[in-house]
């Protein structure tokens, strides 16, 4: 499933984790069992190819402007990659705050944008650092990877240009054979901008018809 994105305010996180790593090879070094993992990253919800939810966004915000809203809306996935959220209501803070709802592509879609290099295993959580192959604002994402489930479990981006970080972690619920989201967490930390973001999903509909036109919004 879609992992994985975003910020408000114009500060968009553009950085869709996207793409495949040229995992510096995981399999080959580093976390111990971390080649197995990653294998087994690459296929979870391998039979899932679309989804809707309904979503909850709570923001607060630490700085000018100081505002504290929480939004209702749908959240849609569609293979290989598109996503979306499209709120109930459509003032300006609603359309910006479809940048705070982090989606990271599918672990089997990193290494043809990223470097992975598994950087640790305590026995139940291994960390892997992505690199951009080609420079951005992101010098790197440090993710976390639950070793039972093979989820997602935590993401903190670095900015190259303002040594500011963005951290989500992240929960699930299992549907059928699926792992999907039930709560994300944010904290976003970079100059002028600093806000807490909690994203809720629920009444998962798994492999429905999502029309293409819900992700040009």
């Amino acid at each position: 499933m879609a992992q994985g994105r975003w910020l408000i305010f114009s500060l968009a996180l553009s950085i869709a984790l996207g793409a495949s790593p040229s995992v510096a090879d995981p399999a080959a070094g580093g976390a111990a069992g971390s080649g197995d993992l990653f294998a087994r990253m690459q296929r979870v919800n391998t039979n899932l190819t679309s989804y809707q939810a309904d979503v909850t966004v709570a923001i607060l915000t630490h700085g000018p402007p100081f505002i504290s809203p929480t939004l209702q809306g749908k959240a849609y996935f569609k293979k290989p990659d598109k996503n979306a959220v499209v709120f109930d209501t459509v003032p300006f803070i609603a359309q910006q705050a479809k940048h705070v709802v982090a989606q990271m592509e599918p672990p089997a879609e990193w290494p043809q944008v990223y470097d992975v290099t598994p950087t640790g295993d305590d026995g139940t959580t291994s960390t892997f650092r992505l690199v951009r192959k080609k420079n951005g604002r992101i010098d790197h994402v440090d993710v976390s990877v639950d070793d039972a489930t093979a989820t997602v479990g935590a993401m903190t981006y670095f900015y190259r240009d303002n040594g500011g970080t963005i951290a989500f972690t992240q929960t699930y619920d299992k549907v059928g054979d699926d792992y999907v989201l039930k709560q994300q967490t944010g904290k976003v930390d970079i100059p002028h901008y600093n806000a807490d973001v909690t994203s809720t999903f629920s009444n998962y509909k798994l492999n429905v018809s999502v029309p293409d036109t819900v992700f040009d919004q």
